[in-house]
C-alpha cells in the first residue's frame, strides 16, 4: 500500500527496535490444542506451523450497512497429530455459533481479537474438514484511520492492513482468519448489497444473481493470499472494462468517473511492459482497482487495488500511486515478506517501482530526477523523522510503514542495479520471484536466491546495505597520470566515507568519469573497499577532470548538479543546494557542483581549528579568463542530530555571529576561510538560520564553520592566493612567496594559537625565522589589502 497522509501516532520517533520472540505457550505441551489468548505483540505466529488453511468462503450481508452479518467457511488440515484445537483472529465481530465438519458445537469462546474453539476432536491430518463461524456486529477501523472496514459516502469496503494494528495484518476486522503474512489460501467471496451498489472482490466475477431486489455477487479467487489482501468493495460502481496484452483489467468507478479512469489510466498499458519486463509474467487473472472515498493511499488487495477515488482525477498527477500499487502483484502479493520487520521486501520495491515506472514511460533523466529527490530525502529526514540511522530490514513494529521501509528500501533496490548491472539485475530479479510464486521469504531468502541467480555473491551488499543502517561515500582524493605510448594509465585515489554507518562498505562497484579538456568524456568502473582504494585505468587522453558516480548508477551520500552555462545570469544549483549567478562569461563553460553528506577532511587540515559543518560542496569548472560568479547557499541548524548543520549551534549558543565560510582547493589543502562572502542573517541572528553569498566564487571545496575570523576585512576585491613555504620542512628560517603582493604573515601551531606576526613592505616574499618553534607542522596565513592564502609549514 502507499499512504498519502502520514500520521502522528504511527510516525513518532522512537530509538527501540521490536524483539522477535521465541513461541510462547500457546500450544499445550500434550498435544497441540490452542484455547490461550492472542500472544503478546511482536511474537511470532506459528500456528500455521500446525494448521493449514486452504480455502476460505465468506458470505457477507452488506443490506445493514455499517453493520454486517456473515458466514465464513473454513477448509483446514492439521499438519501434526493431535490437534483439538484452534485460535482464530476476529476483531470487533460477535459469533453466533461455530460448526465443525457441519456439527454445532459450543465449545468456544471470544477473548480480545481472538477466537478459541475446542473442536472436541483432533482435526484429521492430511484430510479435509470445514469449520464454519456465524457472526455479525460493527467491523473496528485502526487506531490511526488507516485499515479496517469503512462506510463512507455510500461505499462500502476494507483496507487490509492496520498501521497501529499488531500485527499489521487486517484481515480479522472483516471474518476469522490465521492473521499474518505468512498463512495463504484461496478465496471465493459472496457479497449480498442493494442492487445499485455492486462488490468487487479478488479475482473473477463467477455469479451475479437478483435477490428480492438486492444484488449477490459471488467472486473466486484461485491463487492462495494471506488474509491482508483479501477484499471487498461495494458502492455505485459501473465497470471499466480493457484488455492490456492480454491480461483483463476492471476498475469500478462510478458512472461520472469513467473518462477519468481513461485519463489517468492511460499509461497502465507501459506499466504492465515495465513490470513484466524487470519482474516477470503477470500471474494473476486479472487487473483491478476499486475507488473509494478514502483520501490517504491505497491498499494492494490482490487483483482489486482499493484506491482512492481523489487520485483518479483525469490526470497523471496520481500515476506513481496506481503504479505503486499494481507493483505489489510482484512484490507483496506474490512473494510476502515473512514478518513485518522485512515490510522493505514488499514496501520498498514497490516505491522503487514507482521509479521504473517513470523511467519508462518519461525516460532515463526522468529516473534520475525521481530517484535522486527521493534519495535526498532519505538521506535530510529519514534518520530525524525515525530516531535515527536504520536499516531497512528488522525494523520496529512501529515504523512498519515509515521513511526507512519505503524510501530507503527503493535506494538499496536503485543500488543493488547499480551493482548487478541491468541485466544481472532483470535476470536475478526475475528468478528470485519466480523462485518465490505465492510464498513468502526473508530478507536473507532474497539475498540467496539474487546470488543464486546472478552468480555474484551478494552477501557484502546486503551487509552494507540491507542490515546495517547508514550510507556510503565516494570522493577522488587524488590522480595520477603516466603516458603509455598513445595512452595513459591513470591511477585514481578514491576515499571512502560514512554517513551513520557502522562499518565501511566493501566490495562496491564504482563508476569513473573522465573528461579532457575537448570535453571528450570515457567512463570505467572499479571495485572499491575500505577508506581508500587505488584504481587504475588506461584512458586514449590525459584527464582534466575525475568524478565518481557521476550518472549516479548508485545513490551514494551525495547530490550532483552540473550544466554547460552559455549564458550569464541565474543558474539553479538545485539539488546541489548551491544556486550561482554568472556575472560575466567570456565563454560557455562547465559547472559541476557536488553536494556532499560527508564530514570534510579535517586531519591536518584544519590549522584554525575551526568547528566544522559535517556537509561540503565542490564546484568543478572548466572556467574562461574573465569568468566571474557568484555562488548561494544557506546555512541551517534548526533540524535535529545531524541535519545539516545542528552541530555548528546549541541551545544555549544559537548565535550566527562566528558563521563562516571556509574553502579549500582540493584534497590535501588546508580549510581557510573564504576572503569576499557576505552573510544574511534573514531576520534574526539566533533563529540559526540564515544565506551566504560567496563572490568570486572559484573551483574547489566549500563548508560552513564557526571560530574567530582570519579575514580582517571582507573586502570586495579581495581573492584567494595559493602562497608557498621553502624549503619545507624548515630548520632556521623559511620563505613565504606568493603570486601577489602581500602585507603581512601570521602563523599558527596545529592547536590554532598564534606563534607571531610579521609585516612585509609591499613585497611578494618574507622570510621569517623557526629556530625556537618546537619541531611540527604551523600554517602561515598571508594576507595583502587584495588577497588572502594559507600554506603548510613543517618544522624539524
Amino acid at each position: 500500500m502507499k499512504h498519502i497522509l502520514l500520521f502522528a501516532a504511527l510516525l513518532s520517533p522512537t530509538l527501540f527496535f521490536g524483539q522477535k520472540m521465541l513461541p510462547g505457550d500457546d500450544w499445550c505441551q500434550s498435544g497441540h490444542s490452542l484455547l490461550s489468548p492472542a500472544p503478546p505483540p511482536n511474537t511470532a505466529d506459528m500456528r500455521s506451523d500446525s494448521i493449514d488453511i486452504t480455502h476460505t468462503a465468506i458470505d457477507l450481508n452488506l443490506l445493514g450497512a455499517p453493520l454486517l452479518s456473515a458466514t465464513c467457511t473454513l477448509s483446514l488440515q492439521a499438519k501434526v497429530p493431535g490437534v483439538s484445537g484452534i485460535r482464530l483472529d476476529l476483531e470487533g465481530l460477535t459469533v453466533d455459533s461455530v460448526f465443525f465438519n457441519n456439527t454445532n458445537i459450543a465449545g468456544f469462546s471470544q477473548a480480545g481479537a481472538s477466537l478459541n474453539i475446542n473442536l472436541g476432536a483432533n482435526l484429521p491430518m492430511n484430510a479435509g474438514s470445514t469449520l464454519k463461524i456465524v457472526y455479525h456486529g460493527a467491523p473496528v477501523l485502526d487506531a490511526t484511520g488507516w485499515g479496517g472496514v469503512y462506510n463512507q459516502s455510500g461505499y462500502t469496503y476494507n483496507l487490509g492492513v492496520g498501521f497501529a494494528a499488531d500485527p499489521h495484518s487486517f484481515g480479522r476486522a472483516w471474518f476469522p482468519c490465521f492473521d499474518n503474512f505468512v498463512e495463504r489460501c484461496t478465496f471465493t467471496t459472496r457479497v449480498l448489497t442493494p442492487a445499485n451498489k455492486p462488490a468487487y472482490c479478488n479475482g473473477a466475477r463467477t455469479a451475479e444473481t437478483t435477490q428480492n431486489g438486492n444484488l449477490r455477487s459471488t467472486w473466486q479467487i484461485d491463487q492462495p493470499i494471506p488474509s491482508y489482501l483479501a477484499c471487498f468493495a461495494a458502492g455505485p460502481y459501473v465497470s471499466w472494462k480493457r484488455t492490456y496484452s492480454g491480461i483483463p483489467v476492471e476498475i469500478a468507478a462510478a458512472a461520472a468517473d469513467t473518462n477519468k479512469v481513461r485519463t489517468s489510466y492511460q499509461h497502465l498499458p507501459e506499466a504492465i511492459a515495465c513490470f513484466q519486463h524487470w519482474y516477470g509474467p503477470y500471474q494473476w487473472p486479472k487487473i483491478g482497482y476499486s475507488l473509494v472515498p478514502f483520501n490517504s493511499g491505497a491498499m494492494e488487495h490482490a487483483t482489486n487495488i482499493t484506491i482512492m477515488k481523489a487520485a483518479i482525477d483525469g490526470s497523471l498527477n496520481y500515476e506513481t500511486l496506481w503504479a505503486h500499487e499494481f507493483s505489489h502483484h510482484w512484490w507483496g502479493d506474490l512473494a510476502t515478506c515473512t514478518t513485518p520487520e522485512d515490510m522493505w521486501l514488499n514496501e520498498g520495491w514497490a516505491s522503487y517501482s514507482e521509479h521504473l515506472f517513470t523511467e519508462w514511460v518519461y525516460g532515463a533523466a526522468a529516473y534520475r530526477v525521481a530517484v535522486r529527490d527521493n534519495f535526498l530525502t532519505v538521506l535530510q529526514n529519514a534518520h530525524v523523522n525515525e530516531g535515527g540511522y536504520r536499516a531497512v530490514s528488522g525494523v520496529p513494529h512501529s515504523l512498519t510503514y515509515g521513511d526507512h521501509v519505503y524510501h530507503k528500501g527503493a535506494v538499496v533496490a536503485h543500488n543493488l542495479r547499480g551493482y548487478l548491472g541491468d541485466s544481472l539485475f532483470q535476470v536475478g530479479i526475475r528468478a528470485a520471484l519466480a523462485g518465490t510464486n505465492f510464498q513468502d521469504w526473508s530478507s536473507e531468502q532474497f539475498r540467496d536466491k539474487l546470488t543464486a541467480a546472478t552468480g555474484h555473491d551478494l552477501t557484502d551488499f546486503f551487509n552494507d546495505w540491507v542490515f546495517n543502517p547508514g550510507f556510503s561515500h565516494f570522493s577522488v582524493d587524488s590522480i595520477q597520470v603516466t603516458p603509455v605510448g598513445a595512452q595513459f594509465l591513470v591511477k585514481v585515489f578514491v576515499k571512502q566515507k560514512l554517513r551513520g554507518a557502522p562499518h565501511l562498505h566493501q566490495h562496491v562497484p564504482l563508476e569513473c568519469t573522465f573528461l579532457n579538456t575537448a570535453h571528450q568524456v570515457v567512463s570505467r568502473t572499479g571495485v572499491v573497499s575500505g577508506e581508500q582504494t587505488t584504481l587504475e585505468f588506461q584512458l586514449p587522453f590525459a584527464p582534466k577532470f575525475t568524478w565518481v558516480n557521476a550518472t549516479m548508477k548508485l545513490n551514494i551520500a551525495r547530490a550532483d548538479f552540473q550544466k554547460t552555462v552559455t549564458a550569464t545570469g541565474s543558474v539553479s544549483g538545485s539539488p546541489a543546494k548551491m544556486d550561482v549567478q554568472v556575472n560575466t562569461l567570456p565563454d560557455s563553460t562547465l559547472l559541476r557542483i557536488e553536494y556532499n553528506f560527508a564530514m570534510p577532511d579535517t586531519a591536518s587540515a584544519n590549522p584554525f581549528n575551526y568547528k566544522i559543518s559535517n556537509r561540503y560542496w565542490t564546484v568543478f569548472g572548466d572556467w574562461p579568463a574573465g569568468f566571474d560568479a557568484t555562488g548561494k547557499v544557506f546555512y541551517d541548524g534548526r533540524g535535529q542530530l545531524d541535519q545539516l548543520d545542528t552541530e555548528l549551534f546549541t541551545q544555549t549558543s544559537p548565535s550566527e555571529d562566528s558563521i563562516r565560510v571556509l574553502y579549500r582547493s582540493g584534497a590535501g589543502q588546508p580549510w581557510q576561510e573564504w576572503p569576499t562572502y557576505t552573510k544574511n542573517t534573514l531576520g534574526s541572528a539566533t533563529n540559526k538560520y540564515g544565506s551566504v553569498q560567496i563572490l568570486h566564487l572559484q573551483p574547489g571545496q566549500y563548508t560552513f564553520a564557526k571560530g574567530i575570523s582570519t579575514v580582517p576585512t571582507q573586502e570586495p576585491g579581495r581573492t584567494l592566493i595559493f602562497p608557498k613555504a621553502t624549503p619545507n620542512p624548515a630548520d632556521s628560517v623559511v620563505k613565504i612567496t606568493a603570486s601577489e603582493v602581500f602585507e603581512l604573515v601570521q602563523i599558527y601551531n596545529a592547536a590554532g594559537i598564534q606563534m607571531g606576526e610579521w609585516k612585509s613592505v609591499n613585497s611578494k616574499e618574507l622570510r621569517i625565522p623557526v629556530q625556537d618553534f618546537p619541531a611540527g607542522q604551523y600554517w602561515a596565513v598571508v594576507l595583502g589589502k587584495a588577497v588572502a592564502g594559507t600554506v603548510s609549514v613543517v618544522v624539524r
